[in-house]
């Protein structure tokens, strides 16, 4: 399957999910991003908020520390990442956006909550295909901050994609299922469920 078939046929999938299954489903992905070492060691944290059926962690912004960034699409294709002050307003995909607050440059992010249609176990990630995050990103190397973390539905895990050389991988995946840091499979997160 091309990348252009794996996200048109998990776009579709997603989009028949209840609005009850999205929010039992983030509830769960952020209670995993809470007791993730990491998170807890961030100081300022690149979020976003879920729109049509994807994981939403928005509930993070209760909590004080860390704080939270949100990207706002510049020009250029890249994102601009804000600490919001004061009302949000929809961007030009109909996802919330700062009107005002901190900007944050993306390199002094130190953990970035990132959304994707699919990804492998490699940390490669189709997103909806206009590259924001990996332009963003793109002088990232493996292993350096900021800490990115794909969240996900759990049918959103694909066996393997195949990277374009501009693409930047994950670090970890999050799912309502477990934790996947990339290169150590997954992590066993039982939270009392089956």
């Amino acid at each position: 399957m091309t990348a252009s078939q794996i996200r048109a046929e998990l776009l579709k999938k997603r989009s028949f999910l209840s609005e009850d299954l999205v929010l039992d489903a983030s509830n769960l992905v952020i209670e995993r991003v809470l007791n993730l070492l990491e998170y807890q060691s961030s100081k300022v944290v690149g979020s976003y908020f879920g729109v049509r059926g994807e994981i939403d962690p928005s509930s993070l912004l209760s909590s004080s520390e860390p704080q939270h960034a949100f990207p706002v699409v510049q020009s250029d294709g890249k994102l601009s990442f804000i600490i919001p002050d004061g009302p949000l307003k929809n961007g030009s995909f109909g996802i919330p956006e700062p009107v005002l607050g901190i900007k944050v440059d993306p390199e002094d992010l130190d953990m970035v909550l990132v959304p994707l249609v699919a990804a492998d176990l490699s940390g490669n990630r189709i997103g909806h295909g206009a590259g924001f995050y990996d332009k963003t990103f793109s002088f990232r190397k493996s292993g350096s901050a900021p800490y990115l973390v794909g969240l996900a539905h759990e049918f959103q895990i694909v066996p393997s994609l195949n990277p374009e050389p501009w693409d930047v991988p994950l670090d970890a995946i999050i799912t309502e299922k477990t934790i996947y840091k990339m290169g150590m499979n997954h992590i066993a997160t039982s939270m009392g469920e089956d």
